[in-house]
C-alpha cells in the first residue's frame, strides 16, 4: 500500500524544483529562448515528469510569475509588520510601498529580468485572462493595499487625492516597477562591470513622493 503523504511530499517537491529551474533559466536567458527540454534538464528531471505537472510552456511560465510573486508580496508584508506600517500616515506608506521596489532591485534582480521577460511573452503568445488568472490572483494583494493606503489618504490628508486612485497607482508603482526592471536587464548603457544605479532609482522615488505628498 503507498504512502500517500509521502507521494503527496515528494510531488509537491518535484513541483518546486521545475519552479525554481524555470525561474532561473527564464530570468537569466528570456522566456522565448528556453524550451521546457531545458527546464527538464535544469531540474534534474524527466521531461514527461515536466508535462505530467505542466501541459503548456505558458502554464509554467504563469505558476513561476505567481508564485514570484505571492513570495515578493510575503516579504514585503513581513517587513510592513515589522515597521508597523498600520501607524504610519500614507504618506510614510507610500514612501515604504516606494522603497520595496528599490529593495526589490538591490536583491532581486532575478525577479525583475524574469518580470520584464514574461510581459513580453504574455503579449508574444497573447495568453487570455482564464490562462492568467493565477498570475493576477497573486498581484490582486499589491492593488487592495494600494488601496488601502488611499483610503488611508482620505482620512489623515497626507497625499493628494485629488488624483483619482487608479491614476495615482500606474503614476507611482508601476512606474517605479518598470524603471527596476529596465535597471535589471542592463537596459542603460554603460562600460565595465554592470552599475548599481540604486541613487537614480532613489532620486525617482522622491520625485514620485513630491508630486504626491501634501507638504
Amino acid at each position: 500500500m503507498r504512502n500517500v503523504e509521502k507521494d503527496e511530499i515528494e510531488m509537491a517537491e518535484r513541483r518546486v524544483r521545475m519552479l525554481d529551474a524555470g525561474f532561473r533559466a527564464f530570468a537569466e536567458r528570456g522566456i522565448e529562448a528556453v524550451s521546457m527540454q531545458d527546464v527538464a534538464d535544469e531540474s534534474g528531471l524527466g521531461i514527461a515528469t515536466v508535462y505530467r505537472y505542466f501541459n503548456a510552456k505558458s502554464a509554467l511560465v504563469v505558476a513561476i510569475g505567481a508564485r514570484m510573486w505571492a513570495q515578493f508580496y510575503s516579504e514585503v508584508e513581513r517587513e510592513y509588520a515589522r515597521c508597523r506600517g498600520d501607524q504610519m500616515s500614507a504618506a510614510e506608506e507610500l514612501d515604504f510601498y516606494l522603497t520595496s521596489y528599490v529593495v526589490l532591485y538591490r536583491g532581486h534582480r532575478d525577479i525583475l529580468r524574469f518580470n520584464q521577460n514574461f510581459n513580453g511573452y504574455v503579449r508574444h503568445e497573447a495568453l487570455s485572462d482564464e490562462m492568467l488568472r493565477d498570475y493576477y490572483a497573486a498581484i490582486e494583494p499589491f492593488t487592495q493595499k494600494f488601496h488601502r493606503l488611499y483610503e488611508k489618504g482620505l482620512r489623515d490628508g497626507t497625499i493628494r487625492t485629488d488624483v483619482p486612485e487608479r491614476t495615482m497607482f500606474h503614476t507611482s508603482m508601476h512606474i517605479m516597477l518598470a524603471v527596476c526592471g529596465r535597471y535589471a536587464q542592463g537596459v542603460v548603457v554603460h562600460s565595465g562591470e554592470p552599475e548599481d544605479l540604486t541613487r537614480e532609482l532613489m532620486l525617482l522615488k522622491r520625485m514620485i513622493l513630491r508630486e504626491y505628498v501634501v507638504e
